[in-house]
């Protein structure tokens, strides 16, 4: 039976395991947990990760993950196929970053929120696929000021225990919906904001039609 931890303890999350007890036909939530963590990806030699967002053409990922003279970037998924990119989008005060592949990846992408999650939202982080843990269950403690984020009014202070290498990272919520990226802290419980990112996202969708795009632009600071 597939756990969830929280708080250090695993607890049983009936509405995803039941399925699997029963027989029964997979549930709704259950499917989207697997998109979830499918669509979450590794980057060039691991060192971080990043979720597939919009149609499937572009990877959200911390900025910190970027290096500063950026160079094509490969995006490893759980079935051992890689694409390669080229960043379009990065902003450093906001620890985010898109990714353009050179085609669509062969997942499910997510879709980026539009607005914050509140204090005291349960949250979901699937972690990356080739470590070994289940999901965990993530209280958002509270939205503040964090200084590693100069950019950032109300960065995500979660519950998450994550591990160096989960940046970039997704953190979802009850509707599979990125609401933010792993970005660091105590135990690595920080995550960025997702929300301004959202219309960058639908924008770099429209336009997935494209030639990659070539070249980094410079961070909007």
């Amino acid at each position: 039976m597939r756990a969830w931890k929280r708080g250090g303890v695993a607890v049983a999350f009936v509405a995803v395991t039941a399925w699997m007890a029963c027989g029964q036909p997979e549930t709704h939530e259950a499917q989207g947990l697997q998109r979830a963590t499918a669509a979450t990806v590794t980057l060039g030699d691991g060192h971080c990760a990043g979720v597939v967002v919009g149609q499937g053409r572009h990877v959200l990922t911390a900025a910190h993950c970027v290096a500063q003279e950026s160079s094509p970037e490969f995006t490893n998924f759980e079935d051992g196929r890689r694409l390669e990119g080229r960043y379009v989008f990065v902003d450093r005060g906001r620890d985010l970053a898109v990714l353009e592949l050179e085609a669509k990846a062969p997942v499910a992408p997510l879709e980026v929120a539009e607005a914050l999650p509140a204090p005291g939202d349960v949250l979901v982080f699937t972690g990356r696929y080739d470590r070994p843990g289940e999901p965990q269950q993530v209280m958002l403690e509270r939205l503040g000021r964090c200084p590693s984020l100069p950019d950032v009014p109300a960065a995500l202070f979660t519950t998450m225990d994550g591990t160096p290498g989960d940046s970039g990272a997704p953190l979802v919520d009850a509707r599979m919906r990125v609401v933010g990226l792993v970005h660091g802290g105590a135990r690595c419980s920080i995550a960025a904001p997702t929300a301004d990112i959202a219309p960058e996202v639908q924008r770099l969708s429209q336009e997935d039609a494209q030639p990659l795009a070539q070249g980094l632009p410079p961070d909007p600071r």
